[in-house]
């Protein structure tokens, strides 16, 4: 009965201070507040080279330039948005893909014509799927919009890290992507709503996935950034976007096209076992070319020491035949000894 008793207090005990705890935490979370400003849909040009310098930093280097850009390529999407927030902050949010397989992504931020990088505040505010597996949609805070993201992820196929660019550019007015506007939550110009927008914020934490702490889908973490600030409403951007669009100023990119990679000769790198991921199918494609070119090299040169056997199997019948035909009038017949 003591042992019971005593059970029984240490679990209500453990309750109570539960019960405290989740009191304190929730005591202490702050409602987020809704900025104001401009959404727009962009291009996004993932790169294997820097887009202004072509330098290369990835260890397998310019001699696998094409398979690392169809990587690239194969990792990030093609379009994404940007928010500028009427206080001068930018946030540009990117698809990745892949997240299956990739892991530890890390992202630096640079404007154009910059040497240096410095550390952005990151965040995840989507989760989906397509044909490769597992996407997340990562929010940077970059400088401007005249910009170069340098990120770099672990390839768990390839087992290292692999680094790579990407800029943004072909800015339209407004959110024409299915990606959530999390900071942006109002139109430009416009009161922000507290409740509203904490609500909201608190909402769209929730359903994304750990997006205020970082962390990409599939327990991947975004290394070495902080956290971006509590999301918004997506819906809530959308329409900002649009009821304001004659409204929002120009942005551009100073990137007219990216710098292509010093010239090298393709070499057979650790790349090429990137091949399972569904990246890129050129050392593949090539592979089967020279597989076949091969084979038929081999079929050719059967066929012709076949076809020079038979030949020469029946001209030395035809001999045979006319020796044997003619040998007693040439007089090689023997008499038999009597």
């Amino acid at each position: 009965m003591k042992t019971e008793k005593i059970v029984k207090k240490v679990l209500a005990g453990l309750v109570t201070a539960a019960a405290v705890l989740i009191a304190i935490i929730a005591a202490g979370a702050v409602p987020a507040q809704a900025a104001s400003g401009n959404v727009y849909t962009c291009v996004i040009h993932p790169c294997y080279a820097h887009p202004v310098t072509g330098e290369i930093e990835d260890s397998a280097g310019a001699g696998n330039y094409a398979t690392g850009q169809g990587m690239v390529e194969g990792t990030v999407y093609s379009t994404g948005i940007l928010e500028l927030t009427d206080s001068g902050e930018y946030y540009l949010t990117v698809r990745l893909s892949l997240m299956d397989q990739t892991s530890g992504h890390s992202f630096w931020v640079q404007n154009v014509g910059d040497s240096g990088w410095s550390a952005p505040a990151v965040g995840v505010t989507g989760n989906g799927s397509d044909n490769n597996g597992s996407t997340a949609d990562v929010c940077i805070q970059v400088p401007s919009e005249n910009c170069i993201v340098r990120g770099s992820m672990y390839v768990e196929p390839m087992g290292r890290d692999v680094i790579f660019y990407l800029y943004p550019s072909d800015y339209t007015a407004g959110n024409n992507t299915d990606m959530n506007a999390t900071i942006v939550t109002s139109a430009s110009g416009s009161e922000n709503s507290a409740s509203a927008g904490g609500n909201a914020a608190a909402d769209n934490t929730a359903d994304s996935g750990n997006s205020g702490s970082g962390s990409t889908a599939g327990g991947s973490s975004l290394q070495g950034n902080s956290a971006l600030p509590a999301a918004g409403s997506a819906g809530d951007s959308e329409d900002s976007g649009e009821d304001t669009q004659a409204e929002t100023p120009a942005l551009t990119s100073s990137i007219e096209e990216a710098a292509a990679p010093a010239a090298s000769a393709d070499t057979d790198g650790e790349l090429s076992d990137a091949q399972g991921l569904s990246l890129s199918t050129e050392a593949e494609a090539g592979g089967e070319t020279q597989a076949a070119s091969g084979g038929n090299r081999a079929f050719a040169i059967g066929a012709a020491v076949t076809v020079s056997g038979l030949i020469l199997m029946a001209a030395a019948a035809v001999i045979v035949y006319f020796f044997r035909k003619n040998w007693k009038r040439w007089g090689g017949g023997y008499e038999d000894d009597e």
